[in-house]
């Protein structure tokens, strides 16, 4: 298997994690408690972060901290399968409930 840098795999991660949650780099930076400009110079390869900050970015990303460097996650894979379902529920939901609705406004009108 060849090498891939920590840091390439931690910046790989973390944008994916990212993604899949729906976060900027500003909402992580909040999250962790950072500057947007230190989560950037991670994900640009030009920062590291200190032990104690990755832990905080994986646990705003929801992920156990060595996922973070993990080629090809099964976590990181498992949780994008969640929230890809999740989306399509809510979306399902929505679309359900704005159907009801519509046939309740015009429906009302024919039984009075």
């Amino acid at each position: 298997m060849p090498y891939t840098d920590v840091r390439v795999l931690l910046a790989r991660n973390m944008k994916r994690c990212r993604g899949i949650l729906h976060l900027s780099q500003m909402a992580l930076a909040e999250k962790v408690g950072c500057s947007t400009t230190m989560i950037g110079n991670i994900e640009t390869l030009k920062r590291f972060p200190s032990p104690d900050n990755l832990n905080h970015i994986a646990e705003a990303l929801r992920v156990h901290p060595s996922e973070l460097f993990t080629e090809n996650s099964t976590a990181i894979n498992q949780i994008q399968t969640v929230y890809e379902v999740r989306e399509r529920l809510e979306a399902n939901i929505k679309k359900a409930i704005a159907e009801i609705l519509t046939d309740e406004d015009s429906g009302s009108g024919s039984h009075h």
